[in-house]
C-alpha cells in the first residue's frame, strides 16, 4: 500500500511539473511532440494531433518532449524551443518547478484548513521550566530570533535546530508592543538548546490559511537549501539523503498510525516532498533545470550563446552524475533496511 501511495503521489507530482513546462511552451509556440508519464517503453498513447500524450512503463520520471530540446541535435524549424529568446526559455524551464511549489502550497492549505495553524505565540510555559527562565510571558508573539524573522512554530524550530550558543537575541510583540530580549537564556536539554516555550495549533479563516501555507512552502525551501548548503560545508555527508526506498519507508510509517489524520499527514508529506522536487530542480547543476537556466541566464546577459556542443555534454554528464548519485542514495536505502 506504502509503494501505491507513493508512486501515485509522485505520478502527480511528476505530473504537474512537466504540465507546468508544456502550458509555458504551447503557450510560446514551441512544438511538442511528446507529453509522457513515466519512462521505457510505452503503455499507450493517444493523440491525432502533432503532440502525443503517453503513460510509460517505468513510474520513476516523465518528460515533454520539444522540439530542438536536444542541444547536440540542430533544428531549423521556427518553432523550436532553441529558437526562443532566451528569457522565453527561462520561464518554460522555471514553469516545472513553480507547478510543483504550487502544489505544495495548496496541500499546505489544505492541511492548514483541516488541522489549523500553529502561530509563534506562546501559549504555554513548561513548568519545568518556568523557575529557570523567565524571558517570556504567555500571549508573547516571536517576531525574530537574532536577524531571522519568525512567522510560525516551524521558523522557530528550524532556527533552533541550527542553532548552538546558550544565548540569542529575541523581538516579541507584547501587548502590542515590541520588545527586545538582548541576550535571552536558553534552556539545555538533550536535544539541544530550546526557547522553553510552548505553541499551540488553532483554527483560522480560510485567508490565514493560505498565508501560512506560504510561509510553509518558505519553511520547505528554507530547510532545502540549508540541506544543501551543510552537503557542500561537510555539515551533512551524502548518506544523509533519501532516496525513493526511504521515501516509501516514510509514507508506511504515516500511513500505518491509525488516527483521523492520517491522510492529511500523507498530504503534508508529499506537499514537503514536491516543494522539495521543485528547489532541487532549479539547482544549477547540469542535467536539471537550473542548469539550463543558467545557460539562458549567460546569453540573456552577454548576448552571446553556449555552444550547442558544450551545452549538451555538459547535460549528459551531469545526468551521469545524478543517476550515481540515485544509485549510491538508494543502495543506502536498502542497506538501512537490513540494519
Amino acid at each position: 500500500m506504502a509503494i501505491l501511495i507513493t508512486l501515485i503521489g509522485f505520478g502527480i507530482m511528476i505530473f504537474i511539473h512537466e504540465l507546468g513546462h508544456f502550458i509555458a511552451a504551447k503557450r510560446f509556440g514551441v512544438l511538442v511532440h511528446e507529453f509522457s508519464i513515466g519512462m521505457g517503453p510505452k503503455i499507450f498513447s493517444f493523440g491525432n494531433g502533432e503532440t502525443k500524450y503517453s503513460l510509460r512503463l517505468l513510474p520513476i520520471g516523465g518528460f515533454v518532449k520539444l522540439e530542438g530540446e536536444n542541444e547536440l541535435e540542430e533544428s531549423d524549424n521556427p518553432r523550436s524551443f532553441s529558437n526562443l529568446a532566451p528569457l522565453k526559455r527561462i520561464v518554460v524551464l522555471f514553469s516545472g518547478a513553480l507547478m510543483n511549489i504550487i502544489l505544495g502550497f495548496i496541500i499546505f492549505t489544505i492541511v492548514n484548513i483541516s488541522v489549523g495553524i500553529t502561530p509563534s505565540v506562546v501559549k504555554d510555559i513548561p513548568e519545568a521550566y518556568s523557575v529557570k527562565q523567565s524571558n517570556f510571558q504567555v500571549g508573547d508573539e516571536i517576531l525574530k530570533l537574532n536577524d531571522s524573522n519568525i512567522n510560525t512554530y516551524n521558523d522557530v524550530s528550524l532556527f533552533m535546530s541550527r542553532y548552538g550558543k546558550d544565548t540569542l537575541d529575541v523581538t516579541i510583540r507584547r501587548n502590542g508592543k515590541i520588545i527586545k530580549l538582548d541576550d535571552a537564556n536558553l534552556i539545555k536539554t538533550e536535544n539541544g538548546n530550546m526557547l522553553g516555550v510552548g505553541f499551540r495549533t488553532e483554527k483560522a479563516s480560510f485567508i490565514r490559511c493560505m498565508e501560512f501555507a506560504f510561509y510553509d512552502t518558505t519553511y520547505v525551501s528554507k530547510a532545502v537549501f540549508y540541506a544543501i548548503s551543510d552537503l557542500f560545508t561537510g555539515r551533512q555527508s551524502v548518506n544523509s539523503l533519501s532516496g525513493p526506498v526511504e521515501i516509501v519507508s516514510a509514507v508506511d510509517q504515516v500511513a500505518s498510525v491509525d488516527s483521523r489524520y492520517t491522510l492529511l499527514n500523507i498530504l503534508m508529506l508529499f506537499g514537503m516532498i514536491t516543494v522539495n522536487l521543485g528547489i532541487f530542480n532549479l539547482l544549477p547543476f547540469p542535467a536539471l533545470d537550473g542548469g539550463s537556466i543558467i545557460f539562458a541566464l549567460y546569453e540573456l546577459i552577454t548576448r552571446k550563446k553556449v555552444k550547442n556542443e558544450v551545452v549538451g555534454y555538459a547535460s549528459m554528464i551531469g545526468f551521469v552524475l545524478l543517476m550515481l548519485l540515485a544509485v549510491w542514495v538508494t543502495a543506502g536505502d536498502i542497506m538501512a533496511l537490513f540494519k
